[in-house]
This record gives structure tokens, sequence and C-alpha cells, in this order.
């Protein structure tokens, strides 16, 4: 039989359609796609001694492509199965535990997906830390992880940035907001007080290079008994213009968080720019989420180097992957997401 040109195009186009039926496609593909996208986190970063805590992985997939979640710990132990499991520390000694996980399905591996965790020795303070002892030493993270610590502080209008931390965090609102706005801006704020240790703290037992300092512009310190609605009295949102003025377009709503390497100031000495830089936008996100999606965030944050520029778009990936999870029932969120969270270089 003579080969044509239109004998070769159907040909191809059969030799397609019998790959896709037993699942040999890209990645991304219906059938058997490539590994899925894979992200995880603890509830706390940082937990007292004799607690435990809870660790949730998040998948880019349907959960029929899923078919099994390989938790791995090298102290404590695991309780439960699943995308959502307890880490059982109650027996171990202050220190840094690292674990990690990967998930199985539709013959792939995930990537493997490792978070840290801080046993404090006792649980004085909000997120407050104590010595660990010289001797015995706690089983050690696997080799070549550190953790990111994210650790808070206040932005106070005579005041500038600490310098020398691995990285900076700002919680910005843009102006003050109406009745419709503000629950959102007060859940962002609850994420912050209830989740961040202070940073002073941190710096006891942390070297500031490996430190996340996450602030939040006030007019006036809220002292050592802060609440959300107390810095959502005093908040400096004169400071956060100034801060949000060295970001394109108008963002005059909130919240939002831009993640830089160095202090942006907002001084007349300030960087005319910020890049590269991580900007998340909270403005149109349902109320309901931001909390969940903040605090995901400065989980997340605590990770080793994700600042160098390939793990950079990496680190922003999975945050859309979490966040999309969280909102998987709302149609918007997962339209939104590449505009929501955005690395800009």
């Amino acid at each position: 039989m003579r080969t044509t040109p239109s004998n070769r195009r159907h040909a191809w186009i059969r030799l397609a359609a019998i790959l896709w039926l037993i699942g040999v496609t890209a990645p991304g593909g219906v059938p058997g796609a490539g590994p899925p996208d894979l992200t995880c986190s603890p509830d706390r970063t940082s937990i007292a001694l004799g607690e435990s805590v809870v660790m949730r992985a998040w998948v880019d997939a349907p959960p029929e492509r899923v078919t099994r979640y390989a938790w791995d710990v090298r102290v404590g132990r695991v309780v439960g199965s699943g995308p959502e499991v307890r880490w059982d520390l109650a027996t171990v000694r202050p220190g840094r535990y690292a674990a990690a996980v990967r998930v199985h399905g539709s013959g792939s591996v995930s990537e493997e997906c490792l978070l840290r965790i801080i046993v404090r020795r006792d649980a004085a303070g909000r997120g407050a830390l104590s010595p660990t002892p010289a001797s015995p030493s706690p089983a050690p993270s696997p080799p070549g992880i550190r953790s990111r610590e994210t650790g808070s502080a206040f932005l106070l209008s005579d005041r500038t940035e600490m310098t020398g931390y691995g990285l900076y965090s700002y919680l910005l609102f843009g102006s003050p907001p109406g009745a419709a706005v503000r629950e959102r801006h007060l859940k962002a704020l609850e994420a912050f007080v209830g989740l961040i240790p202070d940073i002073a703290e941190l710096e006891r037992y942390i070297p500031t290079r490996e430190l996340n300092i996450a602030y939040v512009p006030l007019t006036t310190d809220p002292g050592r008994q802060a609440t959300a609605d107390r810095l959502f009295a005093h908040y400096d949102y004169a400071r956060a213009r100034s801060v949000l003025r060295l970001i394109p377009g108008g963002n005059r709503e909130g919240p939002y968080i831009v993640s830089v390497l160095r202090p942006l100031g907002g001084t007349a000495g300030a960087a005319a720019s910020p890049n590269p830089y991580l900007f998340q936008d909270l403005s149109t996100a349902p109320p309901h989420l931001v909390a969940s999606w903040v605090k995901e965030f400065l989980n997340q944050a605590a990770q080793e180097r994700f600042w160098e520029e390939r793990s950079a778009e990496r680190f922003a990936l999975k945050l859309r992957v979490t966040v999309g999870v969280l909102g998987a029932a709302l149609p918007e969120v997962k339209k939104a997401l590449d505009t929501w969270i955005a690395w800009v270089r």
C-alpha cells in the first residue's frame, strides 16, 4: 500500500488515540498524568514539650488519582493516615525535627515534601522558646535541611526595619476598610497574632539570617497582650501606603502580603523597585479563606532557601496549590489564583 501524507496523518491520529486510552499522556493530561503537585504544612511550626502537631498534605489532583499518602518521621510517631495526620512528639526532647510525605497514585509518585517543627522546652508565652539542652542532642533534621522560621514584629511609625534577616514579609492594608472589608482585615490579623512567635524570642535560638520577619505597620506599640482588634485599631495606613507605592497597581484595599529579600523601608531612602518579590493579593478572597491562607503562607515560608530563583517560583506554585485546595468549592478562587499569588522578578 502506498503511503501518502494523508495516510501518515491518520496513522498518527489513531496512535494518539490509542496512547490516550492506555494512559500515556503528557503531564497534566487527564489519564496517566504525571506526578501531582504536592505541598505540605504543619498547623504550627513551634510546639511545647510533650505536644503533638497536625500535618496536612495538599495535592493538586482529584481524590481518585491518589492511592496513598506515605508519611515518614525519624522521631515520634505518626497517628492516622491520609492527607491529614497527627505527629505525636510527646516523648522527644526539645530541638528541631523534620517530617516528609510522598503521594502515590496512578502509577506515579510525587516529589518528597518536607516540613519542619521546633519542640520547645516549655509553653511560656505566645510561641516562646526555651534553650535546648547541650546533651543529649536531639535527632537532627535530614542533611542540608534547615528551618526558616517566621517571627513577628511591629513596624512602628517612628522606627525602621531591623537588618540581617533572611526574608522580610509585610502584612499591608491599602486604606481604612468599610464594613464589607473589615472582616477580611481582622481575619488576617487573627492569623498573625495566633500563629507567629515574637521575633525577639526566636532570635535567642535561631540565627537572624534563617528568620523570616513578618511586619505589621502600627502607630503605637500594642504591648505583650496584642489582639487582632487592638492591632486593627492602631494600624498605620500611611506607613502601609509608603510600602505599597513601590508595588505596581492601585492596591487600595487588601490584605496584601509582600515578601522581599531586603527591607522596603518606605522612606526617602527606600529602593525604587523591590524586585524580586512575592506578592499576595487577598483583597477579593472570601473572609473565611483569609485566615487559613495567611496561616499556610506563614507555615510554608519556614522553608530552606525558597527565595532562590528556581525554588521561589516553585514556592509560589505550591502556595497556589494549597489555597486552591482550601477554596476548592469556590470557582472564583481557582480562576484568580495566578493573579492573587505572583512571583515578580
